[in-house]
């Protein structure tokens, strides 16, 4: 069975993942993991409670607070202690997951500090794609249009095919979105006429256009699915911004071109990561 893992510590970004989980697993048939992580202290038994019994306290009153919610999915919840800190844990257990879901922000376990920490460090290493949840919008509305973006690398072909899944699933349109940067440096101004420019301006469109053929020949497009194309010059983080509203789930790659291996994060995901207004999910 299809299984996705989602991190809880009793916040209310938390919560907002574990609701978004819930209609996902809904959408795909599958069962839920609840996991939260707790620290150990050496000294925690001298006050008469162990860290553990802490962690499970606060897991059951996560799940009383959310039974109506779980009661519709198959579901398990597991307390894992954080030996190698909150989003080493949740990799390793999401690792043969479908799907790692986890909030923007939180207050410790699988939250804490602020997105560039659990969030972005699990989205960033994970072997399993990383559905990060932010603020806004209905966590539970299943009716996202689909915004993926491509430039050609490995990375965004499988993001790609990642959104095109969701969408058929879903049941909503699908833009790909590509964004390229067009000739402009200062000096072409002095060394070019007019129509020059016009000229490497239209091939530097052209060579975007050619880039997003060649990404959606690699596919086989689900019959059901609308697709957009959108190419538009400008910094690519900043067109995909651009058409990725609240009401949209957003699809990046984990890395794209020139990104140069798994410790390095590429910037467009990184952009996504800290200024989309809705859900992310990053595709490794």
């Amino acid at each position: 069975m299809n299984r996705i893992v989602v991190g809880v510590d009793g916040s209310a970004h938390a919560d907002r993942a574990l609701r978004w989980a819930v209609r996902e697993a809904d959408i795909r048939a599958a069962a839920i993991e609840l996991v939260h992580g707790y620290a150990l202290h050496p000294h925690a038994l001298m006050i008469g409670r162990s860290d553990r019994d802490v962690a499970n306290d606060l897991i059951d009153a996560i799940i009383e607070r959310n039974r109506s919610l779980l009661n519709s999915v198959e579901w398990d919840a597991t307390l894992v202690p954080l030996l190698g800190g909150a989003a080493t844990a949740l990799i390793d257990v999401g690792e043969d997951a479908d799907l790692i879901v986890v909030g923007s922000r939180g207050i410790g376990g699988f939250g804490g500090l602020f997105l560039g920490a659990t969030s972005y460090r699990a989205a960033a290493h994970a072997s399993t794609p990383v559905a990060v949840i932010r603020e806004g919008g209905d966590a539970l509305d299943g009716n996202r249009a689909v915004v993926v973006g491509v430039d050609g690398s490995r990375g965004s072909r499988r993001a790609l095919r990642w959104a095109l899944d969701e969408a058929e699933r879903r049941n909503v349109g699908l833009s790909v979105v590509h964004g390229y940067h067009e000739p402009s440096h200062p000096a072409l101004a002095t060394v070019g006429t007019g129509e020059q420019l016009e000229h490497m301006r239209l091939n530097a469109h052209d060579d975007a256009v050619a880039v997003v053929d060649d990404v959606l020949d690699d596919v086989d497009v689900p019959g059901k699915v609308e697709m957009e194309r959108i190419i538009t010059a400008g910094s690519p983080a900043g067109v995909l911004l651009d058409n990725a509203g609240p009401d949209h789930l957003l699809v990046v790659g984990t890395r794209g071109r020139g990104a140069l291996g798994r410790a390095v994060f590429g910037s467009v995901s990184h952009q996504c990561l800290h200024y989309a207004v809705g859900p992310v999910v990053v595709v490794p």
